[in-house]
C-alpha cells in the first residue's frame, strides 16, 4: 500500500536515514497512484466479486473484550472506572423505574417533534442495556429491549433539515446499546435482531443522510451523518453500506478526514469549540467502531486524528497557537475567534480517551497535550467507557485512497472561447508563469457562460492547481481561476473556483448537485489576503467534484461540492478560465501549475518557509508537526535552547509533516523551526515553537480513602471521583481535605481543579499549604500557594516532593466567600511507571 498523504508528500514515519518507498510525484510533492473508482464512487470489488466481511458483535463500538475488561475494573472499584460506572448508574435513564417517553410515528429535528422524547428513551436503551452488563440483572436488559422495540415497530418517519445531526449525536446510544443486548444478553433474540435491522434500514439510515452522496453537511453534521451510517451498518452486517461509509470518511474532503489540514485543525475547528469538538468526535466514534471490525482508519493521513485530537487538546488547554486560515463548504475562516478553554461534555473526555487509546495504547505514539487535558477533564458516565490501561487489538489499514496525482504543465493546452466569448482569447506559458487572456460575459451568475477556456482533455480522476496571480481589473466581476466541465458546449455541467481583482475567493457549480443548493455553488468569499494572489484547486473523483482554496498550495479547505448526476462521462474538459465581463481581453496570469498527466517541465522554484510549526511537551520526546510547503521532496528539522538562537539540524531528509525528537532531554526547553526542501533549494525558517519534555505522569488516586477536617468522608470523596461536575463542598472558609494512598508514593504534581459554577468564584481556594505524611498526625509541608485564582485548568509542580503515604490540601483562605470552600477535585500525580 503506498503510504498516506499529508499536504502532497507521503507521510512515511522515518528517520533521517530512512528511505521511504517511491511514490509517485507531482512537481516535488508526492502523492499515491490514482485509483479510479466505479461511477457511483463505491470502491471496486476485487476481480468483480464482493470481498466478504465476517462482522463482530458487540462492536460498533465496544467489543466484547471491552465490556469484559470494563466490567472487572468496576467490579474491582479501581476509579476511575468506579466513579463512571456510579454517574451511569446515578442517571435517570439508568433505572429500572424508567418509563420512556414514546414511542411516536413521527420524529423531526428542525422542525423538532418528539425529538426531545426519543433522545431520552435512547439514551435510556443504552444506560439500561449497560447497567445489565455490569449489574447481571436482566430486568435492565428487558426494559432495555421493550424501549427499543417499542421505537422500533412504532416510528416510521424521522425528518426535518437536521435529522442527521440527532442521529450521528446518539448513534454510540441506540446502536451501542442495541450491540449490547445483541451481542451479551441471553434473552435477545434473532427475531428481535430483525426487527432491530429493519428499524435502522427504513427510517434512521435515510435520515442519516437525506440528501445523497455528495450532499453530507459540512464539517460535523457531515461526520455526524456518516458516523450513524457506519454505526448502523455494522448493526446490519450491510457490507455494502460500510464500504461506501469507509470509502466517504476517505475521500470526501468537506466531512471526512481530508476536512483537514497538517497541523490537525478540522473545518469547524475556527467555528467555535462546541461543534469543533462534534466534528472530531463523529470522526474518532466512527473510527473506533471501524477499528472494531478490523479496519484502521486511525492511520490515514499521518494519523490524522491524532494530529486532530492534539491541536484540539492544545488551544483548549490555552497554550498560544496561531491558527492557519481553514473551513469547509460552510465558511472559509481566516482566523480564530472561538472561545478556547472549552469545558463542555467534560472538556471533551469521550473523544479524546479514544484517540488516546487509539494511538499511544495501541500504537506506542505519543500525544502530550491529550494526556496532559485527560489529567484534569475526568470521566463522565459515557467516557469511561473507553477508558484503558492498554490494548493489544489489531486491525488492518484499507486499500489506497483514489486521490488524483498531479505535475507542472508548461504546455499542451488546448483554447476555447465558450460562449462566443470575443474577441477570441489565448494562453501562453514564459517564465514559470501562464498569461491567460480572455474575454466572455461573466461565468458567475444564474446560466452564464462566457469564458476563454485554456484546458486539457482528462480520464477517470484527475485535478488542477493553480495559484493567481493577478487579475486584470476589466470589470469588478472579472475572475480567473481553474475549471472542471463535461463538454465545450454552452451550459454544459461545469464547476470553477476563481479568484477576483479585488481578492475575493469566488466559486459555482452549475447543473451539479451542490450541497445545499446553488447558494453554496455560488457564492463570494473573504480570503486572508488584500491581494489576488491566492491558490485554487479542483478534484475530481468518481462522480464528485470539489472545489479548494489555499493561502500556500497545501492547506487546502474544501468551500464546494458537487456530484455528476446520471451517466458519468469517462473524460472532462479540465483547465484555467479567464473571463473578462466586457468587449475587451483580460489579461490574468498564474503560476505554480499543475495538472493530471502534465508535461512537469516546470523548473523548480525553492519551496516557502512551512506555514506553521507545533512542537509538543512529550515524555522525554518533542512530537512535531507542520505544515507542508508546495512543492517540496524533503524537510529539515533544527532546534536550539534558546529562542531564536543559531539552530542545529537534528533531522534531515524527512519525507512527511511529523518528526518525533527523540534526543530531547526532560526538563530542557527546546525552541524548533523547521525548513522545506527541493532541487531547488531549501526555504526560510518555519515560524519557531517550543517544548519542554516532561515526564508523564499519572493519577495515584485510586483505591484509597479521603477524609476532611469536618469527618465528612463521604462528602471528601467527591474530591477524588475525577468527576468534574461533582464537588467537595466544605462549611467554612478555610480547612484540610486529604487522601490516604494506603501505601507511599512520591506525588510530583497536582491539581485543585474548582467547582465548575462560575457564579462561586468566592468559594475557590486561594491560599494552601500541600502536605504529606506517613502517619496521618505528623505533615510536611511540600508546597506552598497563596492568590489563586480559577484553576480550572491549573496544574502545580511539588515544591519538595518526598514519598509519602498520606497528602493534605490545608487550605487557609478562600477567595473571598464568607461561608463556604469549595473545589471540584483535588488530583495527585506520580511518574508513569
Amino acid at each position: 500500500m503506498p503510504p498516506a498523504t499529508t499536504g502532497g508528500i507521503p507521510a512515511v514515519p522515518v528517520t533521517p536515514e530512512a528511505s521511504p518507498a517511491v511514490p509517485v510525484t507531482t512537481g516535488g510533492s508526492a502523492l499515491p497512484p490514482v485509483i479510479t473508482p466505479p461511477p457511483s464512487g463505491i470502491p471496486a470489488t476485487t476481480g468483480g466479486i464482493p470481498v466478504a466481511r465476517s462482522f463482530t458483535h458487540p462492536g460498533a463500538p465496544l467489543t466484547l473484550l471491552d465490556l469484559k475488561t470494563l466490567k472487572g475494573y468496576v467490579d474491582q472499584g479501581r476509579q476511575p472506572w468506579k466513579s463512571g460506572y456510579d454517574q451511569l448508574a446515578s442517571s435517570p435513564m439508568s433505572r429500572l423505574s424508567y418509563g420512556g417517553y414514546g414511542p411516536f410515528a413521527k420524529v423531526s429535528r428542525a422542525p423538532d417533534e418528539n425529538l426531545h422524547a426519543w433522545r431520552t428513551d435512547m439514551v435510556a436503551i443504552w444506560n439500561l442495556s449497560r447497567m445489565w452488563y455490569f449489574t447481571r440483572d436482566e430486568r435492565y436488559a428487558e426494559n432495555a429491549r421493550k424501549f427499543l422495540l417499542r421505537w422500533a415497530t412504532t416510528h416510521t418517519e424521522f425528518s426535518g433539515r437536521e435529522s442527521m445531526l440527532d442521529l450521528g449525536d446518539y448513534a454510540m446510544q441506540f446502536v451501542g446499546g442495541a450491540e449490547i443486548l445483541r451481542g451479551t444478553w441471553p434473552g435477545w433474540k434473532e427475531a428481535d435482531t430483525a426487527i432491530v435491522k429493519k428499524y435502522f434500514k427504513d427510517v434512521l439510515m435515510p435520515a442519516a443522510n437525506p440528501w445523497g452522496e455528495s450532499s453530507y453537511g459540512a464539517a460535523n453534521k457531515g461526520a455526524l451523518a456518516l458516523t450513524a451510517q457506519g454505526l448502523m451498518a455494522i448493526y446490519n452486517d450491510d457490507t455494502e453500506t460500510l464500504d461506501r461509509v469507509v470509502y466517504q470518511t476517505r475521500t470526501l474532503a468537506h466531512v471526512g478526514l481530508r476536512n483537514s489540514n497538517d497541523i490537525g485543525m478540522l473545518g469547524d475547528y475556527l467555528r467555535d469549540q462546541g461543534h469543533a469538538y462534534g466534528q472530531l468526535k463523529s470522526l474518532t466514534m466512527l473510527a473506533e467502531a471501524l477499528w472494531s471490525q478490523g479496519i484502521d482508519i486511525y492511520s490515514d493521513f499521518d494519523n490524522r486524528l491524532l494530529a486532530a485530537g492534539e491541536y484540539f487538546a492544545r488551544v483548549n488547554e490555552l497554550v498560544p497557537t496561531t491558527a492557519l486560515p481553514f473551513g469547509t463548504t460552510d465558511a472559509y475562516y481566516t482566523s480564530d475567534v472561538t472561545e478556547h478553554g472549552w469545558q463542555g461534555a467534560n472538556g471533551g473526555a469521550t473523544a479524546l480517551t479514544q484517540i488516546y487509546g487509539a494511538y499511544v495504547l495501541r500504537k506506542g505514539l505519543q500525544a502530550p497535550f491529550i494526556a496532559q487535558r485527560r489529567l484534569w477533564v475526568g470521566v463522565s458516565g459515557d467516557s469511561f467507557m473507553f477508558l484503558k490501561d492498554s490494548d493489544t487489538s489489531k486491525a488492518a489499514a484499507p486499500a489506497a485512497l483514489p486521490i488524483p496525482s498531479t505535475t507542472s504543465i508548461t504546455t499542451g493546452f488546448s483554447s476555447a472561447n465558450i460562449g462566443g466569448a470575443s474577441p477570441a482569447g489565448v494562453a501562453t506559458y514564459a517564465n514559470g508563469k501562464w498569461t491567460v487572456q480572455g474575454a466572455g460575459n461573466d461565468i458567475f451568475w444564474g446560466t452564464q457562460d462566457g469564458c476563454h477556456f485554456a484546458y486539457k482533455a482528462i480520464t477517470g480522476n484527475s485535478a488542477i492547481i493553480a495559484k493567481v496571480e493577478s487579475v486584470q481589473n476589466t470589470n469588478p466581476a472579472a475572475v480567473a481561476g481553474v475549471m472542471m466541465r463535461t463538454s465545450l458546449e454552452r451550459g454544459a455541467p461545469r464547476a470553477w473556483m476563481a479568484i477576483d481583482n479585488s481578492g475575493k475567493a469566488k466559486q459555482n457549480m452549475q447543473k451539479l448537485a451542490v450541497y445545499g443548493g446553488s447558494n453554496y455553488g455560488t457564492k463570494a468569499m473573504g480570503i486572508a489576503s488584500s491581494t489576488p494572489s491566492y491558490w485554487v484547486k479542483l478534484e475530481r473523483i468518481g462522480n464528485i467534484i470539489t472545489g479548494y482554496v489555499s493561502p500556500d498550495g497545501t492547506n487546502w479547505a474544501a468551500t464546494d461540492v458537487g456530484r455528476i448526476d446520471g451517466p458519468v462521462p469517462d473524460t472532462i474538459y479540465v483547465g484555467l478560465v479567464v473571463t473578462s465581463v466586457s468587449g475587451a481581453l483580460n489579461s490574468s496570469t498564474f503560476s505554480n501549475v499543475q495538472i493530471t498527466g502534465g508535461d512537469g517541465g516546470a523548473a523548480s522554484v525553492i519551496p516557502a518557509a512551512p506555514a506553521m510549526l507545533l512542537a509538543s511537551p512529550g515524555d522525554g520526546a518533542v512530537p512535531l508537526r507542520w505544515q507542508a510547503s508546495f512543492g517540496a521532496t524533503s524537510y529539515t528539522v533544527k532546534r536550539s535552547t534558546f529562542s531564536g538562537g543559531p539552530p542545529s539540524t537534528i533531522a534531515s531528509g524527512i519525507r512527511g509533516t511529523s518528526y518525533t525528537d527523540k534526543s530531547a532531554t526532560k526538563g530542557t526547553t527546546y525552541y524548533y523551526t523547521v525548513t522545506a526542501t527541493n532541487s531547488a533549494g531549501t526555504s526560510a525558517n518555519s515560524p519557531e515553537d517550543s517544548a519542554t519534555p516532561v515526564p508523564q505522569v499519572v493519577t495515584v488516586v485510586s483505591g484509597g480513602t479521603a477524609n476532611d477536617s469536618a469527618g465528612n468522608a463521604t462528602n471528601a470523596r467527591r474530591a477524588f471521583d475525577q468527576n468534574p461536575w461533582s464537588q467537595w463542598l466544605y462549611a467554612g472558609t478555610s480547612g484540610w481535605l486529604q487522601y490516604d494512598l494506603g501505601h507511599a508514593e512520591r506525588v510530583l504534581r497536582y491539581s485543585v481543579i474548582s467547582t465548575l459554577d462560575a457564579n462561586l468564584i468566592g468559594r475557590d481556594p486561594r491560599n494552601w499549604q500541600f502536605q504529606g505524611s506517613n502517619n496521618g498526625s505528623t505533615w510536611t509541608t511540600i508546597d506552598t500557594r497563596s492568590n489563586q485564582k480559577r484553576s480550572e485548568l491549573k496544574m502545580y509542580s511539588v515544591a519538595s516532593p518526598g514519598s509519602y503515604r498520606y497528602y493534605r490540601l490545608n487550605i487557609t483562605a478562600n477567595n473571598g466567600d464568607s461561608s463556604f470552600t469549595a473545589l471540584s477535585e483535588f488530583g495527585l500525580f506520580a511518574l508513569k511507571p
